[in-house]
């Protein structure tokens, strides 16, 4: 068997991300051409990921960001407990527990943005009317204390 340099020539095309080289060289060179060619765009193309990735990466979201957008998208326009909210954040990809989302949830209750109803570990939460107070459940139990109270007999 002889052991001579082939003086067959070889072309590859490579396609690398947006990248597209053609290589032509001698069989014992194309392997060594190859890898260089992927070396320099695979950094050029890693470099290019980074800044793409950098500017296409979304901010960081919270909870708050998350149930003030259901809120605004109409979420609320039926009533809905912790739970169903918490499943609803779940769906939409986010991990939030239901903790956090109960706080957020209480938050906009004291911000009059929601109104919520029923009894406590029961609670339903819902877009309030106007003139509305946004904790239906203290204003009913008010109502009802003095409704008692004026039918009392002096």
């Amino acid at each position: 068997m002889s052991h001579e340099k082939s003086t067959e020539r070889v072309k590859v095309r490579l396609k690398v991300g947006a990248y597209e080289v053609e290589i032509e060289a001698g069989l014992d060179q194309i392997e060594e051409g190859v890898r260089r060619v992927v070396e320099a765009l695979g950094g050029a193309r890693a470099e290019g990921l980074e800044e793409r990735e950098e500017r296409e990466r979304p901010k960081p979201i919270t909870c708050r960001q998350v149930v003030e957008r259901l809120l605004a998208e109409g979420f609320f326009s039926e009533p809905r407990t912790l739970s169903d909210v918490t499943r609803e954040v779940a769906r939409r990809g986010y991990g939030f527990d239901s903790t956090a989302v109960g706080h957020v949830l209480l938050d906009l209750v004291r911000e009059e943005r929601l109104a919520r109803g029923g009894a406590p570990r029961r609670y339903v939460y819902f877009a309030p009317s106007r003139g509305q107070p946004a904790d239906v459940t203290a204003s009913t139990s008010r109502q009802a204390s003095r409704q008692e109270s004026e039918a009392r007999p002096p």
